[in-house]
């Protein structure tokens, strides 16, 4: 033929498809001829006209034309074909989707035969078009294409599709995990997590076809509970020594992907008609340890890609959750069941130790009483007597107010109301005060409304809380005045305590009420008592049905309230009486001298030190009871000079101008405890070698162990005999002179162990630069791919309507995250290395090279590379380590390689001696990778081993820069040694010498 001829012939082809899209050159290339349609020449106009249009549209369309369905097809359709793109071109449909022709037939055959369109959303196709059968859904439309030249006017059949599988499968998952979060947001223990995550799970047989969990327990591995089979299974009961993968996932504690291969059969098929090889076992971590196992099946038309492990790790993630919200809340039942025992206990303690106590206290009190009378009283045993009496007195109040406490926690205290004057009563009771109050220097002022009506309250009880308020109120004003107010509000009468005090800090006023609840370092008159005088006050004024509030400002002062209703409608008519038999003086007595031994503890003048010699020990006493402090001193002030302090604050300005030899501290004291005079001493350079003993009220080895912890040289629980606290001083005045003696020789090893310390400054700067390359990675490496994903999202956002764009810039978004999860994934194989060597067993490198080139199938496929190898040793290793070195390398030598690689492994054994210098006699392994790659400069072959380092561009061969650190550091922690050698262009050699014995 002429070359007019055929450029006549190529003309009149072209003339047929119009277009340079790669499907409209094909489809004018295509021999035509050889198919049922004929040549371009005798295609009928409708046929012509369809496949133009085709041609021009963005949306995947294909045509089936004829009897036999001779399949075209445009651009947008080629993702759809996969693998058979293009040899689907001119194919009949039987015959390129021989798998799913059955479904096809029917859908095509309509509109051909002159039926109606049709149309299907979200159809679910099993095809093979990458090599494997895969799960797929399409919206689809069939047309019937009109041909007044065809037999019945209908030429073919026109496709419209829309592939819609991730969508479905994103919706499909999204349903699952929204259940699964649903129910697990409700359950309380772990067992009902592991029932309603399968539950759950078993709605989704297309993702999850089977599966079953396995509770780790103290007793063994038990089957939980089963997810889509019927019956029993005995073979999925106990895990047995063929389940490796199980022991796998325990032992790594992370999820693992394995094949079935024969381990279970018949096991469920789910949603589909086949059953999986596919499996994972999850396992489920439960605070510090994994608790459970859950296996699940997975989907046998799905490859398991990163899209399906993230959904598995959320899977895992919301179950984890779970069962630890579960067992948290487990916990806080346990706690608060544990709580309200010891509450109850508590409380019945309290009434019977209460009841107990008063015994033998009315037969001290009265036996005391009697002695006082005595004419013949020797006047030193008078004084004594006195403060016996006197903290007799405050112990019986202490007691009183417990067994009070107690018996309305039980509900056992039974309020009398009558009719009372309160008026008359609160004026009676703050009279008693006055006296007190003068001392002290602070003003009373009282002011009462005559027009409050009589009040039905128990007329103890009102005593009881008028004073509780006042004696509150002394105690922590220094100065100023105390203001009681009684006036009636709205069907109320309402009493009022104010003070010019300290104050109470905002974050303290939620918790005055509280049982035991104190405020720290309180700037107070003293820091005794129980706790729960303000408590019990809250408990009195709701027995008469009335409420109490507070307000203060720190630093100036503070508002008790008490309301409570007029008339007696509010309270129990049983408990209502005619009239009230006065409580007696008792309980006024009590308060009294209570408030006056608080107010002769900070006012009397035995803060005068007494010195007995100039050679003797100085000794301070530290404590916020005065007649405490007196007891030491007696006892002291015969060996020692004695000084004295009411507060921590007080103690630190007597250390700074008399420099005691020892301290004696009580811990509870107000203004600054014994705890933070302590931390103030030894914090100080010099005072820190002052001995402190601790004194404290609280007994137990407890207490002992928190008074050591804090720093104290020793600690003494009250009561204490005077020959112990004697020996105790004695004893640690010794021990001081010894640790000056000691302190001196420490010194002179202080500078030898000067050398030690430079050799350990020397590893801890090879740490900082091993930080320092962290740092820049962190801030160069990592930030690249982020600013690209930022910089490719916005351009989506800019170009949403441009498919192709948006197509590019998503390509390019998930090349950056998987730069990012790469280098991220080194990072922390590096930095999780371990050092043990307790995981070290025998290993045949020959199986781990076997599992690497598995690893690397398809690349090496691809890069038609060659990896040789000697037969290689069995050593002693971790064989996780193993398979890191050998998989780094290999990868390394695939990678960096612009041709086909071919990678040669030999093994040697040796007597290593090039490290002769190090002490090193043992036989080694020499084992050299040589590869036929890019090379590198021979100046950087000990730099390549630094962690980050790299000798290419990104640009041009991907990598973290970290993967032979990895190899060096497995390397070093197997006692071995590792180098590298190469040349421009020829390729490089690592080699690694492994010890030939076991590593011990």
């Amino acid at each position: 033929m002429t070359t007019k001829a055929k450029t006549k012939r190529r003309r009149k082809r072209t003339a047929v498809v119009l277009g340079d899209s790669e499907m409209s050159g094909r489809i004018r290339d295509f021999k035509w001829e050889e198919t049922p349609v004929g040549k371009p020449l005798v295609w009928t106009p409708s046929l012509k006209n369809t496949i133009s249009l085709m041609m021009v549209n963005q949306f995947p369309m294909l045509l089936w034309w004829g009897k036999e369905y001779i399949q075209f097809y445009n651009d947008a359709y080629i993702p759809v074909l996969g693998t058979k793109h293009p040899w689907g071109l001119g194919k009949p449909v039987s015959v390129c989707w021989n798998e799913i022709w059955h479904v096809l037939q029917p859908l095509i055959d309509t509109p051909y035969n002159g039926g109606p369109a049709t149309w299907m959303d979200d159809i679910l196709l099993k095809l093979n078009r990458n090599n494997f059968v895969e799960e797929t859904h399409f919206t689809i439309a069939y047309s019937p294409v009109p041909d007044p030249k065809a037999r019945g006017k209908i030429g073919g059949v026109l496709a419209t599709v829309k592939e819609t599988t991730g969508e479905i499968i994103s919706k499909r998952q999204m349903e699952t995990l929204a259940k699964l979060g649903k129910t697990l947001s409700t359950t309380l223990s772990a067992d009902d997590v592991f029932l309603q995550a399968a539950t759950a799970l078993r709605d989704n047989p297309f993702d999850i076809p089977f599966g079953f969990i396995h509770r780790i327990t103290d007793e063994g591995v038990l089957l939980e509970t089963t997810i889509g089979f019927e019956g029993e299974r005995n073979d999925i009961q106990c895990p047995d020594e063929t389940w490796t993968e199980f022991s796998k996932a325990l032992k790594t504690n992370s999820i693992t992907h394995f094949r079935n291969e024969g381990r279970w059969e018949n096991l469920p098929m789910g949603a589909w008609d086949i059953a999986t090889e596919s499996m994972i076992h999850i396992p489920i971590t439960e605070g510090n340890k994994t608790s459970a196992v859950i296996t699940l099946g997975l989907n046998p038309y799905r490859k398991f890609d990163e899209s399906y492990l993230n959904f598995i790790q959320v899977v895992a993630d919301q179950v984890t959750l779970g069962v630890n919200k579960a067992k948290a809340y487990d916990d806080e039942r346990k706690r608060a069941h544990l709580l309200e025992e010891i509450d109850r206990a508590k409380t019945i303690f309290f009434s019977n130790v209460s009841h107990e106590f008063r015994t033998p206290l009315t037969l001290i009190l009265g036996t005391m009483e009697e002695a006082l009378k005595e004419p013949r009283i020797v006047p030193a045993n008078v004084e004594r007597l006195t403060i016996a009496h006197k903290n007799a007195m405050r112990l019986l109040k202490l007691v009183n107010t417990l067994l009070d406490f107690s018996k309305i926690e039980s509900g056992r205290q039974k309020a009398r109301y009558a009719e009372t004057d309160v008026v008359a009563l609160t004026i009676n009771l703050v009279s008693n005060f006055r006296s007190l109050l003068e001392r002290a220097d602070l003003g009373l002022l009282v002011s009462t409304d005559t027009a409050i009506p009589s009040l039905y309250v128990d007329a103890e009880m009102w005593e009881k809380i008028v004073f509780n308020l006042l004696s509150n109120a002394f105690k922590y004003t220094l100065k100023g005045n105390i203001s009681l107010r009684l006036f009636a509000h709205s069907n109320h009468v309402v009493l009022q305590v104010e003070d010019t005090g300290i104050g109470i800090p905002a974050q303290e006023l939620p918790h005055m009420f509280e049982r035991f609840h104190r405020v720290e370092n309180a700037m107070g008159r003293s820091y005794e008592g129980t706790g729960i005088g303000l408590s019990l006050t809250k408990e009195l004024v709701k027995l008469q049905g009335g409420d109490i509030y507070v307000e203060s400002t720190e630093g100036k002062g503070t508002t008790f309230t008490v309301t409570i209703p007029i008339g007696k409608d509010h309270l129990p008519a049983e408990q209502i009486i005619s009239s009230s038999d006065r409580y007696g003086q008792l309980v006024t007595d009590s308060y009294i001298k209570d408030a006056i031994s608080i107010l002769e503890s900070t006012s009397d003048d035995d803060t005068e030190p007494r010195p007995k010699s100039a050679n003797a020990p100085s000794i301070l006493i530290v404590d916020d009871n005065s007649d405490m402090r007196k007891h030491i001193r007696s006892l002291l002030e015969k060996e020692f000079n004695v000084f004295t302090a009411p507060n921590g604050l007080e103690a630190l300005r007597v250390i700074r101008e008399e420099d005691p030899d020892l301290v004696i501290s009580d811990v509870m004291m107000p203004v600054m405890d014994g705890i933070q005079l302590l931390k103030t001493v030894k914090s100080d350079p010099a005072t820190s070698n002052v001995p402190v003993i601790l004194l404290t009220a609280r007994a137990g080895e407890e207490s002992r162990i928190d008074g050591y912890d804090t720093g104290a040289d020793d600690y003494l629980v009250k009561p204490f005999a005077a020959n112990e606290l004697l020996s105790r001083i004695k004893a640690q005045l010794k021990i001081t002179k010894k640790r000056e003696v000691r302190e001196r020789e420490l010194e002179q090893k202080v500078a030898e162990r000067t050398g030690e310390l430079k050799q350990k400054n020397t590893e801890l700067e090879e740490t900082n630069k091993e930080l320092e390359s962290f740092n820049y990675v962190a801030s160069h490496d990592l930030q690249e791919p982020l600013r690209k994903i930022q910089t490719f999202t916005h351009m989506i956002a800019n170009d949403a309507n441009k498919e192709e764009a948006v197509k590019k810039y998503l390509a390019k978004i998930q090349t950056s995250a998987q730069r990012m999860s790469e280098l991220i994934n080194s990072i922390l194989v590096y930095a999780r290395l371990p050092q043990s060597t307790e995981d070290f067993e025998l290993t045949d490198l020959n199986a781990t090279l076997e599992n690497v080139k598995n690893d690397f199938e398809l690349i090496i496929t691809d890069r038609h590379a060659v990896i040789d190898s000697d037969k290689l040793p069995v050593i002693k290793a971790t064989p996780l380590g193993m398979h890191q070195l050998f998989s780094n390398l290999i990868s390394n030598a695939l990678k960096f390689n612009d041709k086909n690689p071919v990678i040669k492994i030999e093994s040697t054994l040796v007597d290593a001696p090039g490290f002769a210098d190090k002490g090193v006699t043992s036989k080694f392994h020499k084992l050299t990778f040589t590869d036929n790659g890019i090379g590198f400069k021979r100046e950087y072959r000990d730099q390549i081993f630094k962690l980050f380092q790299r000798l290419n561009t990104r640009s041009k061969y991907e990598g973290t820069g970290v993967g032979l650190s990895i190899v060096a550091k497995i390397v070093s922690r197997h006692r071995g040694y590792i180098s590298a050698d190469s040349v421009v262009g020829e390729g490089s050699t690592f080699t690694v010498w492994l010890p030939a014995i076991p590593v011990v």
